[in-house]
């Protein structure tokens, strides 16, 4: 039972990747094809090589923290702060592809961003492994915001 976070954590993030990919499938093909998106917008197939990369990246960053952080004082605050950013990261993909929302979607996922950099922030002390782990997810995120940015002024 002692180890039972090197199967829940995974399977955390199995669910945040499953439950985006399936917001992003609701309207990939037909509302953001018709989208006006700037001439520097990933392809498709980059975007998901990233996200896959960063839920790798960010999976053994928070097992790591998990196993060499548990007796921090910020221990419960900075496991709080990763699932709610978990649930940000989820739920972007529906407000953004599902409801096709551009405007509200870029608030969220600004508010997505502020949660990686507090974590970094709040991290720092405990871990710098951890802390500069975080970094290339919120640089991914912080290209998606501008991008989510680009497609509403556009649009």
């Amino acid at each position: 039972m002692k180890k039972l976070n090197y199967f829940i954590i995974p399977v955390i993030t199995i669910f945040v990747a499953v439950a985006g990919n399936y917001f992003t499938s609701l309207g990939l093909d037909s509302w953001y094809e018709s989208l006006i998106k700037p001439e520097w917008t990933p392809s498709g197939a980059f975007i998901g090589g990233m996200w896959f990369f960063l839920y790798l990246l960010v999976t053994a960053v928070v097992l790591f923290f998990f196993n060499a952080c548990r007796n921090s004082k910020r221990f419960n605050l900075i496991i709080s702060l990763f699932a709610v950013n978990a649930f940000l990261n989820a739920t972007w993909s529906y407000l953004f592809f599902g409801l096709n929302n551009l405007t509200f979607s870029l608030f969220h996922i600004i508010i997505l961003n502020l949660t990686i950099i507090a974590l970094i922030a709040l991290s720092w002390k405990e871990s710098k492994i951890v802390a500069l782990g975080l970094i290339p997810y919120t640089g991914w995120v912080t290209v998606a915001t501008y991008l989510n940015y680009s497609i509403l002024i556009l649009n």
